[in-house]
């Protein structure tokens, strides 16, 4: 797959940045563990940011094997992009009747899912040999990571203002 090759920079960078901002997610989850509803807090926000950054981080550690084969590459985006897909169901589901901005509805539910559904997407691009693969399959991991840093954000605004009785 030598397509793929001329992508391995790209995928170990926004790799490391996932990685990076997965390890602040944590100090996010610290900062939200002294308030009272912090059990959907976690279920329902911090987890799937969670989620959405280790996508990116796995996603783009499973790029960088020099080995992967077409096959191999549509199988494993197949089952992250459908597997990310159910997962922002769920979310939704959890989240879906709460008191949320438009925006919040946006980055935590509508935006996750199509960014796996992208790449899924990819995993049929990959089958076909078609030419965009690996550009679909970018955008859908800069998207989740965007989404990630932003919901994270977000996420540790609203601990700092709950801490201050806001």
């Amino acid at each position: 797959m030598h397509a793929l090759t001329e992508w391995r920079d790209f995928y170990v960078m926004i790799g490391t940045a996932a990685g990076a901002i997965v390890g602040a997610a944590f100090i996010v989850v610290t900062l939200v563990s002294n308030l009272e509803k912090r059990t959907l807090g976690v279920k329902g926000f911090i987890t799937p940011i969670v989620v959405q950054l280790s996508s990116v981080l796995v996603g783009s550690a499973i790029l960088t094997v020099p080995t992967l084969t077409p096959l191999s590459l549509a199988i494993i985006l197949g089952a992250g992009g459908l597997s990310g897909v159910v997962y922002g169901i769920v979310v939704a589901l959890r989240i879906w009747n709460m008191r949320l901005d438009t925006d919040d509805r946006i980055f935590y539910i509508i935006l996750p899912i199509i960014a796996y559904a992208a790449m899924a997407t990819s995993a049929i691009m990959a089958c076909t040999r078609n030419e965009p693969t690996f550009e679909t399959l970018a955008v859908s991991l800069v998207a989740l990571l965007i989404i990630g840093i932003r919901n994270a954000w977000d996420m540790a605004s609203f601990a700092i203002m709950q801490g201050k009785g806001e």
